[in-house]
C-alpha cells in the first residue's frame, strides 16, 4: 500500500487530509520467502489476507500535500467494533463504536473548531461549536462519512482504490517488523520510495507500509485477529449534535 489521498468529509474531513494506502507488484527474485512468486502476486495475496482478517490494529502517520502530519491509531474488527484516536493540525479525537452501532467521537476544541471551518463556518462559529462539543461524546451515523475509520471493510477498501498503484514493485530483502519476519516489496515512484512489508510466516498479512520522500508516511498493521475491546460510555455522556443547535 502506498499513500492515497482518500478524502473523508464532515467531522473527520476537518481533521484528516488523507489516509494510507497499500499496494504493490512487479518482478520476481530468488528469495526463499514466497519462493517462485512475483511481487504483484505476493502483494495481491497480502491485500486479500489483510482484508479477510477478523480484526487489525492500524497505527501510523502520513504527510499529505497542503496539510500537516496526520496520525491514526485504530483497532477495528469485522463485527463493527472500533476504538482509537485520530490526530492532526493541532487537533485530536477519540473514536469508538460498538457492534456496528453509531460511531462516537470525542474531540478536543481544535477538532471542533476545524470541523466548523471545514463546513464553511467562521472563527466565531468554530468557538461556539467547540464550546458545546469539546470533550463530549458525540454521535455520528454508522453509515455516514465520519464512520469510515471504524468500518474495517470500508477503510481497507479505500486503501486499495487505485489498482494501478500495485504495478512495478520489486522483491526486496527479508527483514523483521516488530519481531515478525517479513519480505519487503518496494519501488520508486515520482521521487518517493514506496515499500510494503509482508509477513512470511502464517497468513501473508501486511505488517508495514511506508513512503519516503516528498510525502513521508508509515503505517503498521498488527494484532491481527485479536479481540477489539470497547467500553461504551453511559447514555448520559453522549450528545446528539442536533440537540446543540441554537
Amino acid at each position: 500500500m502506498v499513500v492515497a489521498r482518500t478524502r473523508t468529509t464532515c467531522v473527520l474531513g476537518a481533521l484528516l487530509g488523507g489516509a494510507l494506502l497499500v499496494s504493490g507488484c512487479g518482478d520476481d527474485s530468488s528469495d526463499d520467502a514466497f519462493s517462485g512468486q512475483k511481487a504483484d502476486d505476493i502483494a495481491a495475496k497480502a491485500v486479500a489476507a489483510t482484508d479477510k482478517a477478523s480484526s487489525v490494529h492500524m497505527k501510523g502517520t502520513a504527510k499529505v500535500k497542503g496539510a500537516s502530519t496526520v496520525g491514526l491509531d485504530i483497532r477495528v474488527d469485522d463485527q463493527g467494533n472500533c476504538t482509537g484516536t485520530i490526530s492532526g493540525d493541532g487537533a485530536r479525537a477519540q473514536l469508538l463504536r460498538s457492534k456496528g452501532g453509531d460511531v462516537l467521537i470525542k474531540g478536543d476544541r481544535a477538532f471542533w473548531t476545524n470541523s466548523a471551518r471545514a463546513g464553511g463556518g467562521d472563527a466565531k462559529q468554530g468557538e461556539q461549536l467547540a464550546g458545546k462539543l469539546a470533550g463530549k461524546w458525540v454521535t455520528a451515523p454508522a453509515d455516514g462519512p465520519d464512520a469510515a475509520f471504524c468500518d474495517k471493510k470500508r477503510f481497507l477498501a479505500s486503501m486499495d482504490q487505485d489498482k494501478t498503484e500495485r504495478q512495478g514493485m520489486k522483491r526486496g530483502t527479508e527483514t523483521e517488523v516488530d519481531g515478525e519476519d517479513a519480505l519487503t516489496l518496494e519501488k520508486e515512484q515520482e521521487g518517493n520510495r514506496i515499500s510494503m512489508h509482508v509477513a512470511t510466516e502464517g497468513e501473508p498479512y501486511i505488517l508495514k507500509a511506508a513512503t519516503a520522500g516528498s510525502e513521508d508516511s508509515t503505517m503498521t498493521f498488527d494484532d491481527y485477529g485479536e479481540k477489539v475491546k470497547v467500553q461504551p460510555p453511559s447514555q448520559d455522556e453522549i450528545v446528539d449534535p442536533a440537540d446543540t443547535q441554537a
